[in-house]
């Protein structure tokens, strides 16, 4: 705890609510009292922590929390491992994370709690706390766990798979297996589109660019119809790969016919547990408009492949393969050059109500765009990919467009080879 920790509680919980709306005399008054509630048993409990510390040191991680996403948690998380495993070992020191939340995903909680104690939502009160614990002596509190550095993804990509499954849930995920009907020898590819439901429930509420419970269509606009990723489904069940369609709160189911290779899982009672076992052995993830699946896919370091994508750091993998959405500029009717997705002043591009739809509408992948970047990453990993002259020329071109962002948000993914031979011509000069 510091004066700054004190300060930034002070404007976020007393001044302000959760929503950034101002209090009420009364509500200033008792959010003073709380803080000074918390502070003070922050101090009580400090001596506490530094006895213990005498036997280990002890570490405090103060997970991002401003929302109960699966990417926040897991980048927290790993990276926070990472840095054991690299500095001192994890056996070493106890750790407390805080995380008083509802978990994105329970099945993970348990797996991570096997490396360090979580203090979750049943434990509010303590997390709070906790964050008001003096670092003395070897209690250290860690603001920030997930690195800003320019060696993030370097760090990200040299981390070994820390999480495995016990003797039981390895049997749980044998009977997942045969009730999907999905043999332990069959490959298959994890699929998972974003979808208006989950959005409005976990994603654009609180978004800073939207007003509280606005509900305008622009702000879907980001999703793809199911219609555009039907036909690599079939193309990649046609090279006898099963695809297993993952997610929450979907909203339209697969469309019968298909065949036996696919597998609807979204609206097959899906749990915590089968999203974590069915990524951690699937070939690799196909992550559709932003959806928050793949980083069950790279907590076991498995590849990514994003299509539609809106954002450049959602992939952190070295083998990561990605096709952006593109702006159409509506006065001057044209897509920009690819330069324009990185600059300052386009954060955020696609999520900006106040300027999509009046200064420039999205151009989503089409089937074709959606098949080509997937059945490059089958032959990257098949070993079949030649990559030629060109291709390297035109990767180089498009990574100098990627070094305006800060370095620690400049994702080492490639851009789909045959969408970046098409689009050549959005290359800087």
């Amino acid at each position: 705890m510091n004066l700054r920790t004190v300060k930034k509680k002070f404007r976020q919980e007393v001044i302000c609510d959760k929503n950034g709306i101002e209090n009420s005399d009364f509500r200033i008054l008792v959010g003073v009292v709380v803080l000074l509630i918390k502070v003070s048993l922050g101090l009580v409990v400090t001596p506490l922590f530094l006895v213990l510390s005498i036997y280990r040191p002890i570490e405090i991680w103060r997970l991002q929390r401003s929302r109960s996403k699966l990417s926040f948690f897991v980048r927290d998380l790993e990276f926070g491992l990472q840095k054991l495993q690299s500095e001192v070992g994890e056996s070493k020191r106890f750790v407390f994370a805080l995380y008083p939340i509802p978990f994105p995903n329970k099945q993970l909680a348990k797996m991570y709690r096997r490396h360090i104690f979580i203090i979750g939502p049943k434990l509010r009160w303590l997390a709070e706390v906790m964050r008001f614990v003096l670092p003395l002596g070897r209690v250290f509190q860690e603001g920030r766990v997930t690195p800003q550095t320019p060696d993030r993804f370097i760090r990200w990509n040299k981390r070994r798979v820390t999480l495995s499954f016990d003797a039981k849930e390895v049997h749980d995920g044998l009977q997942l297996n045969e009730k999907l009907g999905l043999s332990l020898d069959q490959p298959y590819v994890c699929l998972a589109f974003s979808s208006k439901r989950y959005r409005e429930s976990a994603d654009l509420s609180s978004h800073k660019h939207f007003s509280l419970g606005k509900t305008d269509d622009n702000l879907f606009e980001v999703i793809p119809t199911l219609d555009s990723y039907i036909p690599v489904i079939k193309a990649i069940t046609e090279r006898n790969i099963a695809v297993v369609r993952t997610g929450l709160l979907e909203d339209d189911k697969l469309p019968v016919g298909l065949g036996p290779l696919v597998y609807d899982y979204s609206f097959m009672e899906p749990s915590p547990f089968g999203d974590v076992w069915l990524y951690s052995r699937c070939l690799f993830s196909l992550a559709a408009a932003g959806s928050g699946s793949h980083w069950f896919a790279s907590i076991f370091k498995k590849p990514c492949v994003f299509a539609d994508q809106f954002i450049g750091v959602g992939a952190y993998g070295n083998n990561d393969l990605f096709i952006p959405q593109l702006p159409w500029l509506i006065r001057e009717c044209k897509i920009p050059k690819l330069d324009w997705l990185y600059r300052k002043e386009n954060e955020d591009w696609a999520f900006n109500d106040s300027r999509l739809g009046s200064e420039y509408v999205l151009r989503k992948n089409t089937a074709d765009q959606i098949i080509d970047v997937t059945m490059e990453m089958l032959s990257r990993m098949d070993g079949t990919w030649i990559e030629s002259p060109e291709d390297k020329e035109l990767q180089s071109r498009f990574r100098r467009c990627v070094t305006a962002w800060p370095a620690h948000e400049q994702s080492p993914a490639r851009i789909g080879a045959k969408f970046l031979r098409e689009h050549q011509h959005l290359l800087p000069d």
